[in-house]
């Protein structure tokens, strides 16, 4: 369903910090347009089949923008593809060599990615010269290509990107010399990571000299030396990634100094992992800072205190990454504006910082990472803010707090925080909101609150919410919400907002009254709740969201308010409208369904009945129709059957009317005489339970002197479902072939056949001393199984005479669905104790069920 790319929304903008160290901060403002698309694009549910040239298995996206060929041991060739698309890629095939014509018919594409072939050992020169329109190229993960020849990426005269990650080179100027720029003219970008090179010659760019590259990446290349004049032909290199390698800093040093020197200006620097220790390297950052840099990366170092003067003057960084850097102290003035004039990007996540103590954040920053500051479980402490911790941060736009250990928040909390536009509370502790918590960020458009225990105290009221006029995009996913009150209503605060998360909380129902404030709403996310089918409209007054996710809830059946909403919302935004119904509890027989397909047979809208012919929701009862599509049942619905039903059921309704209004009468008659003898009534009973008491007494004494020697057929009959028939037959084989020698009684081998099921089953009850369920997910979909589970339990009841005799044994296999179990299984399950089964202790479990079938 292609509007899903609106649900990514929210968590690209949360996830900013994965591309933030290589783009600007714009991009992680709020979009004004719309939503970018998510990784519903690289879907593919379009089955292409084996392209029969080469055996490989070829898929599409719905769009077919996009084409996967695979194959393993069968795609043995570079498949040939008559889908025309946008972006190929081919993996994991046993490709061993790529040869000239074999791609030439994909002139068309622009992005192509040979990934995990690893048999592929020679692309031979001049396989690439039709590609004129391609701009993106990976060949990555192939361990058995050793060399690019020179004239290998001749014709590829628009190429952007260029990905050699993983490959088997040895040596840069395996490479380096199929890059000249007379080969690839527009080459903007070069990652040539994991690949191990130990060393950059002097020479180790030469043959690039004049080339466009912007970015390079060599992270993880085992790099040990790099020769001051290295990277000197790149004279227009902008980003630099030399991270997790084995440099010195006077290596680093020596080429920074020469690019200096030479006019080269980076402006990224990447020097995450490095192994820089307990202090920062300063004679390094003093190189640093007399360069055109302005995007530092040091994380995965290790600097446990960050002191005033760790660092020196840097006017030109603008973002600086200390993620993961163990960081324990950082003090009050480490990036002020005296040391760091236009830093607006920090990260400080995943560190071990107690909080935020006796400092004020630098007023320059716009965006903040504190996330993941939480220490270990073993001695676990609250994440605290001090207040006006923020108070010069009117220029911040985006905070993250999020995994962290905050039991609180106050409308002293976030004083100062004038235009934050996204705020990620997620994943803490926090149990309580002050009153006008958020009144301090009057312009927020993101606020993720998701699993967090809100409820404990009653948060959800409108007071503690105020303020939130701007808000777009809320999150309150897992926090143990229960209701939404209309009365205290918290939306009444969010006139603006578009993005509603609501998903794995334990909501019964939804009220119009609440959504009422919400005309702008365009995502509604309730899933994994306990909704039901909701009596009452929910979308009017001007509420039709475009998106609804309401799957794994509740819902057996469709009212009429359903109907006439998913009626209401497709009119409006036509096939745009996105519903999910799927994971619901939906009953297929006339009585849920029949009024179903008259409202939709006479007034739906074509985008609703053909929602309808192409929804994926199933049903889960009755057994017939288990795990088969509603509309296909809703098809059923023309034979004669249901509509007999309707006809059958108005009459039985005329039928039943009238024996009910004569027992309803009958019964006020009796309950009048019984109000007005009331004290005449419980003077009889209480002779009359006075009589039986004396009755019961004499009676048990004796009962109580004998022992049961009834002799029984079988020592137990076995309840269970066809899927468990393979243990079961593992049980037979174990009580019956070892002493005692049990005797079991399973329907597949006792049972006669030509008689009646349920006479069998009622008969080998009665003849059997013991009855064992082998209860599991199977057992409890089973509409058989529940049955004898109830006869089991009547039997059981019948014969309790007060000794510790229960004929009832109960055995467990695997995780039961909790929406399967019966009220009678349930209830089984916990009061009384059973066998769970576990295989790596299997001799124990039939020691204790035979133990349990020869103790009487």
């Amino acid at each position: 369903m292609p509007v899903r790319r609106y649900f990514s929304c929210l968590w690209l903008l949360l996830c900013y910090s994965q591309y933030s160290k290589s783009d600007s901060l714009e991009q992680y403002v709020l979009p004004s347009g719309a939503p970018p698309a998510g990784n519903w694009m690289f879907s593919l549910p379009v089955v292409l089949g084996v392209d029969k040239t080469s055996g490989c298995i070829c898929r599409a996206n719905a769009l077919t923008t996009v084409v996967v060929c695979f194959g393993g041991y069968d795609c043995r060739r570079f498949p040939k593809v008559k889908t025309r698309s946008e972006i190929l890629r081919v993996r994991t095939s046993i490709i061993d060599m790529i040869e000239i014509g074999q791609l030439d018919y994909l002139y068309y594409l622009k992005t192509l990615e040979l990934e995990a072939n690893h048999r592929l050992k020679y692309i031979e020169p001049g396989s690439f010269r039709n590609l004129t329109h391609l701009e993106e190229l990976s060949i990555s993960y192939s361990t058995g290509l050793h060399n690019i020849y020179p004239r290998t990426f001749e014709g590829l005269l628009n190429l952007k990107n260029l990905t050699m990650v993983n490959n088997g080179f040895s040596g840069i100027l395996h490479v380096v010399p199929a890059l000249r720029p007379l080969m690839l003219p527009s080459l903007e970008s070069l990652d040539l990571s994991e690949n191990i090179f130990e060393m950059l010659p002097r020479d180790a760019f030469r043959p690039m000299q004049g080339t466009r590259l912007k970015r390079l990446r060599l992270n993880l290349c085992q790099i040990e030396y790099i020769h001051p004049n290295a990277f000197l032909p790149l004279r227009n290199l902008k980003a630099l990634s030399i991270g997790e390698n084995e440099l010195n800093t006077t290596l680093i040093e020596d080429f920074l100094i020469k690019m200096i020197e030479q006019g080269i200006n980076l402006t990224f620097f990447d020097l995450s992992g490095m192994g820089f220790r307990r202090h920062l390297p300063k004679k390094l950052l003093e190189v640093v800072a007399q360069s055109t840099i302005t995007k530092l990366l040091l994380s995965r170092n290790q600097f446990e205190i960050i002191l005033d003067n760790s660092f020196p003057y840097m006017k030109n960084i603008e973002l600086l990454d200390l993620s993961k850097v163990s960081a324990v102290s950082i003090g009050a003035k480490a990036f002020d504006t005296d040391k760091f004039p236009n830093l607006k990007v920090l990260y400080l996540n995943g560190n071990i910082l107690p909080g935020i103590h006796n400092v004020n954040v630098a007023a320059q920053l716009k965006l903040l990472d504190l996330s993941c500051n939480t220490l270990n479980s073993v001695t676990p402490t609250y994440y605290e803010i001090d207040r006006d911790s923020f108070i010069n941060s009117s220029d911040m736009k985006i905070l993250n707090l999020s995994f962290n250990r905050i039991k609180s928040v106050s409308k002293y909390t976030f004083i100062g925080l004038d235009n934050l536009l996204i705020l990620n509370l997620e994943n803490g502790t926090i149990f309580h909101i002050g009153p006008g918590t958020f009144k301090s960020t009057p312009h927020l458009e993101v606020l993720n609150l998701a699993n967090n225990p809100l409820t404990e105290s009653e948060n959800f009221t409108i007071s503690k919410f105020e303020g939130l006029y701007e808000l777009k995009y809320l999150t309150l996913r897992n926090c143990g919400i229960k209701f939404l009150d209309s009365q205290d209503n918290i939306f009444e605060n969010m006139p603006k907002l578009e993005h509603l998360i609501l998903r794995n909380n334990q909501l019964y129902y939804i009220t119009a009254e609440v959504l009422q404030p919400l005309t702008k709403l365009r995502i509604l996310d309730v899933r994994e709740n306990f909704l039901i089918a909701w009596p009452t409209p929910l979308f009017n007054n001007g509420v039709h969201p475009q998106v609804l996710l309401f799957s794994n809830n509740k819902i057996s059946h469709f009212s009429m308010s359903m109907l006439e909403d998913f009626n209401h919302i497709f009119r409006v935004h036509k096939n745009s409208t996105d519903i999910d119904l799927r994971g619901n509890i939906y009953v297929c027989d006339c009585n849920a369904m029949y009024s179903t397909y008259t409202w939709i047979e006479a007034n739906a809208s074509y985008e609703l009945k053909q929602y309808f012919k192409n929804s994926e929701f199933l049903c889960t009862s009755p057994d017939l129709w288990e795990d088969k599509r509603v509309f296909d049942y809703l098809l059923s619905i023309k034979s004669l059957p249901c509509i007999m039903y309707d006809k059958i059921s108005k009459l039985m309704i005329f039928i039943q009317t009238t024996p009910a209004i004569i027992m309803i009468m009958l019964l006020a008659l009796i309950a009048y005489f019984v109000i007005k003898f009331r004290v005449y009534i419980r003077y009889w009973l209480f002779l009359g339970k006075l009589a039986l008491g004396r009755k019961f007494i004499r009676s048990s004494l004796k009962a109580h002197t004998k022992i049961d020697f009834r002799e029984y057929k079988y020592d137990a009959f076995v309840s269970y479902c066809n899927e468990d028939r393979d243990f079961v037959l593992e049980m037979i084989a174990e009580m019956e072939s070892n002493p005692p020698f049990l005797k079991l009684c399973v329907y597949e081998r006792d049972f006669e056949i030509g008689s009646f099921i349920s006479e069998s089953i009622l008969n080998s009850i009665n003849e059997s001393r013991y009855i064992i369920l082998v209860i599991s997910n199977g057992f409890a979909k089973s509409q058989w199984c529940r049955w004898e589970t109830q006869l089991a339990e009547y039997h059981r009841l019948f014969l309790e005479d007060g000794t510790s005799y229960d004929p009832l044994v109960l055995v467990r296999i695997g995780h039961i669905e909790p929406k399967y179990l019966s009220t009678t299984l349930k209830f089984l399950l916990k009061t009384k104790i059973y066998l769970s089964w576990e295989e790596q202790r299997q001799d124990e479990f039939w020691k204790k069920l035979r133990n349990v079938l020869t103790k009487r």
